[in-house]
């Protein structure tokens, strides 16, 4: 059941250069997961970009919607040991705060991870699935 890194939720974005990547990723692997830690990241980014609270009340809708017919399951998380296993690969492998939960949250399901982050390949014990190039 690999995870899907937050890089992959906003390349759902048509206007994204990975977006057909994306989609491919979506198509060709089965029991994809998206975690809580993913999903945090993905509003707390548009949060930060400045999207108003209905605008990311709506984003976050129609992400849950095409995730769902596409098959992709929701995965709770977050508890104390996945806190402190992020905190461990944060200190011990230099990765962000999110980058380290998304990792621990791969790391309590399958190990595997989805996205072009090579900061995960640092992580002993976690496999990542990049996606496609985008034709030029």
């Amino acid at each position: 059941m690999p995870v899907l890194d937050t890089q992959v939720l906003f390349a759902l974005n048509p206007k994204d250069p990975k977006h057909a990547s994306a989609l491919e990723v979506l198509e060709t692997h089965q029991g994809l997961i998206v975690t809580d830690t993913a999903v945090l990241e993905f509003e707390l980014v548009l949060k930060g970009r400045g999207r108003k609270v209905s605008e990311i009340r709506e984003s976050l809708l129609a992400l849950s919607e095409f995730l769902n017919s596409r098959g992709v399951k929701e995965q709770k998380t977050i508890d104390i040991d996945l806190l402190a296993l992020s905190s461990d690969l944060q200190l011990n492998n230099k990765l962000s705060y999110f980058d380290s939960l998304l990792a621990a949250s791969a790391l309590s399901l399958d190990s595997v991870i989805v996205g072009d982050d090579e900061a995960f390949d640092l992580v002993q014990n976690l496999n990542r699935i990049g996606l496609r190039k985008s034709k030029s």
